[in-house]
């Protein structure tokens, strides 16, 4: 069911899946008549099968509505027989400074990516005490606090000085305070660090175990797909589906009395009765041909 045009209450009639989306980003057929669905609950079920709710499917073309990274996760193992180094003379681009590094993309809120390195200084071989560091696209963030991980004997994280030796990990395991500004337009990062459950400091080699970032970048429509239940899903290339609504449908109780206007729509006439409104597969409405754009 189409309407006549944008923004129109007047409705056309098509039994073409011939669809598009138009510069303005609506849903529109070859003659720029919008197709018209019913709202969808997040489990694809519809909300309303109300000829007087239904709406025209329009998109953002910004759609993805980028979220800006405000968590990496990390998983990892600090040698604890890492050599012991003085945080006062880490120094980002000598390695001589630092013990390991690892690095992550982060997404600022307009999608764009940037690249996060995390430098893990062994301050105290002695109490198994590490300093973290970042830097955000190579440019290190000075730290308002100390940004400690410090370890039990046993390798866990030491978050109540268990061991006595004077130091604790900060914020449990989780280093807040990561704010970096940015001179894109996009609005300053703000991350967490969390290194909890999967962070240890044993006696072997350094490995990154997990490592993750929330957030995703705006990127092009990947696929548009109408399933034989009439409803309507997106997919982007970063992975989001977004549910768009149900193809509301029509019939008459004398089909072959619509007028023909061609390009495959129909009005109503009087010969043709009044519409009944529904979805797929329910009172009589048949299934809709599936349809799948890939671009």
């Amino acid at each position: 069911m189409l309407a006549k045009e944008i923004d129109s209450l007047e409705l056309y009639y098509s039994n073409s899946n011939t669809f598009h989306f138009d510069t303005d980003g609506y849903l529109v057929n070859s003659t720029g008549s919008p197709l018209l669905v019913y709202d969808v609950n997040t489990d694809g079920s519809s909300s309303s099968v109300s000829i007087s709710t239904s709406q025209q499917i329009k998109i953002d073309y910004q759609l993805g509505n980028p979220m800006a990274t405000d968590q990496v996760s990390v998983g990892t193992n600090l040698p604890s027989s890492g050599g012991e180094l003085a945080i006062n003379a880490f120094n980002n681009q000598d390695v001589l400074t630092y013990n390991s590094s690892t690095s992550v993309a982060v997404f600022d809120s307009l999608g764009e990516t940037h690249i996060l390195t995390l430098y893990f200084i062994h301050v105290n071989v002695a109490n198994n005490t590490w300093e973290v560091r970042t830097a955000l696209d190579n440019n290190v963030l000075q730290p308002i606090t100390e940004q400690i991980l410090d370890f039990a004997p046993n390798g866990q994280m030491d978050l109540n000085d268990d061991d006595l030796d004077g130091f604790i990990t900060m914020g449990n395991g989780a280093i807040t305070e990561q704010n970096f500004a940015l001179s894109n337009g996009a609005n300053d990062l703000s991350i967490t660090l969390d290194f909890t459950p999967n962070t240890t400091s044993l006696n072997n080699s350094f490995e990154v175990t997990s490592l993750t970032s929330s957030g995703f970048y705006t990127d092009n429509l990947k696929e548009f797909k109408i399933d034989t239940d009439g409803l309507i899903t997106l997919t982007y290339v970063h992975g989001e589906d977004k549910l768009m609504g149900r193809v509301a449908l029509a019939k008459f109780p004398s089909p072959y009395n619509l007028k023909a206007l061609g390009n495959s729509l129909w009005a109503e006439t009087e010969n043709s009765g009044t519409a009944a409104y529904g979805e797929t597969e329910t009172e009589n409405f048949g299934a809709i041909v599936p349809l799948v754009y890939d671009y």
